[in-house]
């Protein structure tokens, strides 16, 4: 009989165990059927329930630590996932859970380790790969990312978000030949996964296979027409084949499907920007920053919106904040760099040079911009020393702008130190401004000779002596670039009663008003009516007087070289305006002009070679004699090479001629040029130096190059008596 009793009992308890066991498993299904189903309160309530009876399961304290992670309610999270862990320490969901939790309050480190550790205990479960490269991404450390999800792939090849994240830190690792692999390797397995899409039309935008990335991207937003990324992706790709609209109208969608995407801001900004569009690219730009603090490249592209407003010292302030977000980002640190040697902070920039010496990350463009402090402080051979020491690769890798200012700074060093055949090949390197695509040489060329067709209307020349004149009549600074304006302009604006302002494009909204509002070309002035150049007359003052900051100056000064063309305009608006016209020797300007890294525009795109430039010279200087003949002008000549030889002299003259007295300030122009912060031309840093002779004939030391050039450039050696 006892031993009855006792079989008795333990049947009765195996039967009591195998139904709570049931009951068990029936609510574990009923909770994990309605979280499945989205419905979390009756699926917390079961797992609540389960926990206060102290029935541990690994499914329930995930799901209840999933839920209360998606509440926000971390610690709660925290506390499942770690008793998942210590209940059930091969059970491999816990720790990327925990982990991504960590992640949320901040605790990267823990976070690793306990990835790292889940990777030891499970090789094999690859969601902890994912999720620790995440990390890794996210801290920059990308070659370390990269090894975990190659890890990852020799687990599972066919991983299709494995292959699309290693395609996408390959891409930032400054990889895209190899990130375009693994993204085509994604799509091999499913055609129609649309982030993999869109990451690849961005891997192939930057190879410039700029067709094939469009159809990726089209594709993408064919299946989901919402993709933001999608939408700025293909908005990069259209603002590199030069369809600004279309560009402009994906970023613009972008936006209006997700109102804090800083990226398509800032890429929106940027397109603004290159258009001309300052201001409006000033405020999508700074909407970027709004919407993500800690969006580096959006502070600088800030920066230089803000140089290009003359707002020096927010631009150097966005530089600054963008390397104190990233301590190591180069692209920053060029930028401000760049701001402080154009505007002639040399000590600034000394200073930032050396506080920054021990960062490895920068060493070339240290050297680069120490060899240009050493070549402005005439210390050549120091300077030749240094630029020799940036690396070629750099060089070879570098940004474009970068690059360009690079062969710049090597050119001039190398003239320095006479080697002026390596000079030479270095001038034409900076020379290769991709920019220039944009525009065609042609253009000017066509637009020098529609002016001079109104010399060949009797109606223009006859109008010309109607027109009546004006009490404020400006003077015109023209001449050719690089023949001495910027020097004289910096002296001049030193007199208390003159002010200049410098290439500002005030004749040519005049031109752009002619053309929409009147419907004139420029050869076709003879048909403005009194009216129409009263109208223009008063809109050119209007921006002349909006555009000077000296408000008491008695003589204002508009200063374009290149005006010089506009002339019969000029003269049918102000025929009694005043002329400083500036020449210097013709080879000299030629070879000045090719040296210069001017702004990219369809006249600059005459400077790239010696003959080019010396052809828009010829027949610039042929207009000018056809204008000299043919219009009535107050003309004085400004020859550089007086102004060097006797300074007190030549500037005498020209105050004469301006009718204004001579004022000891004029002496002081090295400090009005420092005082200026932004110089708009090339000779920003030459205007800051005691005048100087070693410009004047170094042409000869290039004579070898001007052998297709003679035919354009002896005639004014002769006609300007040099």
């Amino acid at each position: 009989m006892k031993g009855f009793g006792n079989n008795y009992s333990a049947n009765k308890k195996s039967i009591e165990k195998k139904t709570r066991d049931l009951q068990k498993e029936k609510l574990i299904s009923s909770a994990l059927s309605l979280h499945s189903k989205g419905e979390i309160k009756g699926a917390l309530k079961i797992y609540n329930f389960l926990i206060e009876n102290k029935i541990y399961d690994p499914r329930i304290l995930n799901n209840l630590g999933s839920i209360y992670s998606q509440l926000k309610q971390f610690d709660k999270a925290i506390f499942l996932f770690n008793e998942s862990i210590k209940n059930f320490p091969n059970c491999p969901e816990a720790y990327p859970n925990l982990a991504n939790v960590l992640l949320a309050k901040g605790r990267s480190e823990i976070a690793k380790n306990i990835l790292n550790q889940a990777i030891e205990l499970n090789p094999k479960y690859l969601r902890s790969y994912s999720i620790l490269a995440g990390i890794l991404v996210r801290e920059g450390n990308l070659e370390k990312a990269a090894f975990f999800l190659k890890k990852s792939l020799e687990i599972n090849p066919k991983d299709i978000n494995a292959l699309v994240n290693l395609g996408c830190v390959l891409k930032d690792s400054g990889n895209p030949k190899r990130a375009e692999i693994f993204l085509k390797d994604a799509l091999q397995i499913n055609p129609s996964y649309d982030f993999a899409l869109t990451n690849l039309g961005a891997v192939l935008n930057e190879l410039e296979k700029f067709d094939e990335g469009e159809q990726c991207l089209r594709k993408a937003l064919s299946i989901n027409p919402s993709s933001t990324m999608a939408l700025n992706n293909l908005g990069n790709i259209l603002s590199n084949k030069k369809k600004n609209k279309e560009a402009e109208f994906c970023y613009r969608k972008a936006i209006e499907i997700q109102s804090d995407f800083s990226l398509a801001y800032s890429n929106l900004g940027s397109l603004l920007s290159k258009q001309g569009n300052l201001l409006e690219a000033e405020n999508y730009t700074e909407k970027a920053i709004n919407y993500n603090p800690k969006f580096e490249l959006a502070y600088v592209n800030l920066g230089s919106i803000k140089i290009d407003l003359d707002k020096l010292s927010e631009a150097e302030e966005l530089f600054l904040s963008a390397i104190e977000i990233n301590k190591n980002y180069s692209y920053a640190y060029r930028n401000l760099f760049r701001l402080y040697e154009k505007t002639n902070k040399l000590s600034k920039l000394k200073n930032k040079i050396e506080s920054l010496k021990e960062n490895k990350n920068i060493v070339n463009e240290i050297m680069m911009f120490k060899a240009r402090i050493s070549f402005r402080e005439k210390d050549f051979i120091t300077a030749k020393n240094l630029i020799d020491k940036v690396s070629d690769e750099w060089v070879e890798n570098i940004d474009h702008s970068t690059n360009l200012l690079y062969w710049s700074f090597k050119a001039f060093i190398e003239e320095k130190v006479k080697n002026y055949d390596e000079a030479f090949k270095c001038f034409e390197k900076s020379q290769l401004n991709l920019k220039y695509e944009d525009f065609n040489p042609r253009i000017f060329l066509n637009y020098i000779h529609t002016y001079r067709k109104n010399l060949d209307n009797k109606a223009f020349l006859a109008q010309d002596k109607k027109t009546k004149k004006s009490k404020n009549s400006p003077v015109f600074l023209i001449g050719f670039p690089r023949s001495g304006t910027t020097l004289l302009d910096t002296i001049l604006r030193s007199h208390p009663e003159i002010d200049v302002l410098e290439e500002k494009p005030l004749i040519n909204s005049v031109e752009q008003i002619i053309k929409s509002k009147f419907k004139y070309s420029l050869d076709e002035l003879h048909k403005l009516s009194l009216d129409d150049l009263d109208f223009l007359r008063n809109h050119y003052l209007e921006i002349l007087q909006n555009n000077s900051d000296k408000k008491s100056a008695k003589k204002l000064i508009d200063k374009f070289p290149f005006q010089t063309v506009c002339l019969p305009l000029i003269n049918l608006l102000f025929p009694d305006s005043k002329i400083i016209f500036t020449h210097r020797h013709p080879y000299d300007t030629v070879l000045s002009c090719f040296q210069q890294s001017f702004e990219p525009n369809n006249a600059m795109s005459n400077f790239r070679s010696i003959e080019s430039a010396s052809r828009i010279y010829d027949l610039t200087m042929s207009t000018w004699l056809d204008y000299q003949e043919k219009l009535k002008m107050d003309y004085v000549s400004s020859k550089y090479e007086d102004l060097i030889e006797d300074f007190d002299k030549h500037i005498l003259k020209i105050l004469d001629f301006l009718n204004v007295s001579w004022d000891e300030n004029i002496k002081n122009y090295r400090s009005t040029a420092h005082e200026r912060g932004k110089i708009n031309t090339p000779s920003s840093s030459q205007v800051v130096q005691p005048l100087y002779k070693s410009s004047i004939e170094k042409w000869k030391k290039y004579e070898k190059y001007f052998k297709n050039s003679n035919q354009y450039l002896d005639k004014w050696i002769s006609y300007f008596n040099y």
